[in-house]
């Protein structure tokens, strides 16, 4: 998470000043659109033509361009238009707030302005940028912080309030109230199917699904489990699943009691990943798999590769410790050679029951193998959330989304974002290696994505390589609801398709039983209002709450690709200035 301030940008408040430039050569400008009308494609263009700039020159040594154009009605709830100052504080606030979840590319940044064709922003960089699209997937209004250069403190007393066509009336650790801004005395045609959503955290499948069945809420989003299974069979119920390339991940820590690499190797070679998909996957899932590509699901990396397939080997694994000196003490432990026992804390998530299986089965696993595990379990996401970032833990399995992109993928990844007790950053699960540090960085400045795909599936081969991660098997995303109380079908199973909670999506939601209220409970929630913060940026995507209320050029519709959101009228322009 970037902290360090590279070049300092206009004030945040409205200010016309800009940064001393010369001027670069201007290409032809491409079009840009002019109504609500965007492009059908899902990615952002990338040109070696200039989008319209305003009189101002382009800096100097401006390596590229990103160009986005706000859609007519992209308003924050007290109807001012979002605009090009908000971008600008966004830009400060991401890289200066201290504990900022902002990445290194916001660095980069050498200049904000508004283009020439209405609604449009213009941001430079003094490099290429590959991983743009983990930008500006959140938006300050700047009229709502006091100064934009650090904003840890300014939303503890009242959080972000909304944008587009719902205001937030409240958000705190119970409960996110969206209300709907657009009604028929305002003579709005779009008016939306019920007077409030209630967006509530729920703790548990268990809990999700029984809350469900008797009517307190009206959808969920569940994770899979054997509650699951079973109380979604009641016919009184809608229930769909959806294939969105969401995994579950076994991460061993290159710190801790597996800094030792003979121990963690060895570890890593004596789980029987078909086992765990006996006993623990195929009663939930049916006929399935053990995942062999890595922790991500993208066809396009993953195709014909399987780095991970020869894991399981636990005689080279007892081999490898027995030769570097370690042996067996009293109860069947292993021991290295000083006589040292090696204790191994499993961090798990408290009240999943797909966790709870797999303790049933890890444990007895691995102590056959003569490996010691400590199990902790942590009461809330809010807590084993902040243990994992901190680093408190050597071995963690936990399931991702299957969202796609090589920026994403270097922050999660990468040393430089190596998360520990004193810096949170947004490699939480413990990988951290130098060649696949510098795959990683050759990855992010190739101009076409498809020339990266080599790069990523060689740092999924030093996953491998280094033993730090074991990819356990695909799983569905589901979504289930109350037929008499929400509809209609189509729009509760478009959010399931997703994968996401989206502005556009919940408003054609529609009340159906009289109360005027929409109850949605979901698993992630973030443990502050803050989205600058790590602890407000936890589920921005998948069931999250954090971009209903804070505004962003990027979404998902498939839970996969990342693609442009409604708040801009089409792809972002990407271009190349030299």
């Amino acid at each position: 998470m970037a902290v360090s301030v590279a070049v300092v940008l206009p004030a945040c408040a409205g200010s016309d000043e800009t940064l001393p430039t010369t001027s670069a050569p201007l290409a032809t400008p491409t079009t840009v659109a002019t109504t609500d009308e965007g492009s059908s494609g899902d990615g952002s263009s990338t040109t070696t033509e200039v989008v319209p700039t305003t009189t101002l020159p382009i800096p100097d040594n401006a390596v590229m361009q990103l160009a986005f154009q706000f859609a007519a009605d992209a308003l924050w709830p007290n109807g001012t238009k979002i605009g090009v100052d908000d971008v600008r504080c966004t830009v400060e606030a991401l890289r200066s707030t201290p504990g900022s979840v902002g990445v290194d590319a916001y660095d980069a940044v050498i200049d904000v302005r508004a283009g020439r064709a209405d609604d449009l922003v213009e941001v430079y960089f003094d490099r290429f940028v590959a991983d743009y699209r983990v930008l500006f997937d959140r938006l300050l209004q700047t009229s709502a912080v006091e100064t934009c250069s650090d904003v840890s403190t300014a939303f503890d007393d009242e959080a972000p309030s909304g944008w587009g066509s719902f205001r937030v009336e409240a958000w705190n650790a119970a409960q996110m109230i969206l209300v709907p801004t657009a009604s028929e005395e305002d003579g709005d045609a779009d008016t939306v199917g019920f007077d409030r959503l209630v967006l509530v955290p729920l703790g548990s499948s268990a809990i999700e699904v029984d809350l469900l069945r008797s009517g307190q809420v009206d959808i969920i989003i569940p994770d899979v489990s054997i509650e699951t299974v079973e109380g979604l069979s009641d016919p009184n119920l809608g229930f769909e699943q959806f294939d969105l390339g969401r995994h579950e991940d076994m991460f061993l820590r290159s710190t801790g009691a597996f800094a030792d690499p003979v121990l963690r190797e060895a570890f890593w070679r004596s789980v029987d990943r078909e086992v765990l998909v006996d006993e623990v996957y195929e009663p939930l899932l049916g006929a399935t798999n053990v995942w062999n590509c890595g922790p991500v699901t993208l066809d396009d990396w993953c195709v014909d590769i399987a780095p991970f397939a020869d894991s399981f080997d636990p005689g080279a694994g007892a081999q490898m410790l027995t030769e570097a000196g370690w042996t067996f003490d009293g109860d069947g432990y292993w021991q290295d050679e000083t006589g040292e026992p090696h204790e191994i804390i499993w961090l798990v998530a408290g009240g999943r029951a797909r966790q709870e299986q797999l303790i049933d089965v890890l444990v007895p696993m691995m102590r056959d193998e003569g490996f010691r595990l400590k199990v902790e379990s942590v009461g809330s996401e809010f807590e084993f959330a902040d243990r994992l970032a901190a680093g408190d833990w050597d071995l963690s399995v936990y399931a991702q989304s299957g969202i796609a992109d090589v920026g994403l993928l270097a922050a999660a990844n990468s040393c430089s974002e190596f998360s520990t007790a004193e810096r949170e950053g947004w490699n939480v699960n413990g990988f951290c290696d130098a060649e696949a540090d510098a795959l990683l960085a050759r990855a992010l400045t190739m101009r076409d994505d498809d020339d990266h795909i080599a790069d990523v599936r060689a740092v999924l081969g030093r996953m491998a390589e280094t033993h730090h991660v074991l990819p356990l098997v695909k799983l569905p995303s589901i979504i289930a609801w109350r037929p008499d109380t929400v509809g209609p079908v189509e729009s509760v199973s478009e959010i399931g398709a997703s994968g996401v909670l989206m502005i556009e999506q919940l408003a054609t939601l529609e009340d159906l039983d009289g109360d005027g209220t929409i109850y949605v409970g979901v698993e992630e929630w973030a443990a502050c209002t803050n989205p600058v913060l790590s602890c407000g940026a936890a589920g921005w995507f998948a069931d999250g709450i954090g971009a209903l209320a804070v505004p962003g050029i990027w979404t998902t519709k498939d839970g996969v690709t990342i693609t442009h959101s409604s708040l801009v009228r089409q792809a972002p322009f990407v271009t190349e200035l030299r």
